[in-house]
């Protein structure tokens, strides 16, 4: 079999879209790089470098350091879920994820597990100014979001060693050490006994959010439906509101899978 010809540039190959995959095959291949790095590299502007960079943040490609260098993100290794049933999970979510941003005036978020990171298949928002933003997309890791935390807390100990104590896993970013792993545990824990689990600026500045597991009927954790809202919202009455509204679209939801054969397969 004759290998194929390396394919050239389309020409209606639309600019931003091709500079902005230029700055992630440099981020993946050298591991980091600076706006000015950037804009050299592209020939364009730093302001237009910086929108760029930003950008490929917003959508979990890159991640920003202290030092204002920029870094691989959760979404550039993620390997494809490749789950045929998520298509219909996600129908069946969303209409109690429109009445749940609906009556909680946040933000209703859809997301899986693969791995070590969670995805956000879907966000509903509120149609308020205040709501957070759309996370359709995004990866991230798991340990550190909402729903995240509540889908670990469903793994036995065997298989968090594996996901998280693993040498083999090296410098990958999933690896805890015995004092870290020791600390995700006890968060584990805490989540099993109360059923659902709060982040509070772990993933984002100035956002917090709570999340609980979805079940299947055979009660098989299958994804998390998290509300997030702004951190100055995030007080204890509103907070209790939220759980009691995601606790009610928990149900309706875990009621409607009951009725539907999705074709489940676990993946740690």
């Amino acid at each position: 079999m004759r290998n194929k010809p390396l394919p050239e540039r389309p020409q209606g190959a639309v600019g931003s879209l091709d500079r902005g995959l230029q700055l992630l095959q440099v981020i993946r291949d050298y591991g980091s790089l600076r706006v000015t790095d950037a804009a050299a590299q592209l020939g364009v502007s730093r302001s237009s470098a910086h929108r760029l960079l930003q950008t490929l943040v917003f959508r979990g490609f890159a991640t920003q350091g202290d030092d204002h260098v920029y870094y691989p993100g959760s979404a550039l290794d993620a390997s494809p879920a490749r789950r045929a049933w998520i298509g219909e999970f996600r129908r069946i979510c969303e209409p109690h994820m429109e009445v749940l941003a609906r009556r909680s005036n946040e933000s209703a978020n859809l997301m899986i597990r693969v791995g070590g990171n969670v995805r956000f298949l879907q966000t509903t928002r509120a149609s308020t100014k205040h709501a957070t933003n759309d996370r359709t997309g995004i990866v991230m890791p798991a340990r550190a979001s909402s729903g995240g935390k509540a889908l670990l807390a469903e793994l036995s100990d065997g298989e968090l060693e594996k996901l998280y104590r693993d040498p083999l896993l090296g410098e990958n970013t999933n690896y805890l050490d015995e004092a870290e792993f020791a600390v995700l545990r006890e968060q584990l824990a805490t989540i099993r006994e109360r059923g659902f689990a709060v982040n509070f600026e772990e993933t984002e500045r100035g956002v917090a959010a709570v999340g609980v597991v979805l079940h299947d009927g055979e009660q098989r954790g299958i994804g998390a439906l998290t509300v997030s809202t702004q951190t100055a919202r995030f007080s204890g009455q509103i907070r209790a509101s939220l759980l009691d509204l995601i606790m009610a679209a928990k149900r309706e939801i875990e009621q409607d899978l009951q009725l539907t054969d999705l074709g489940f397969s676990s993946q740690l």
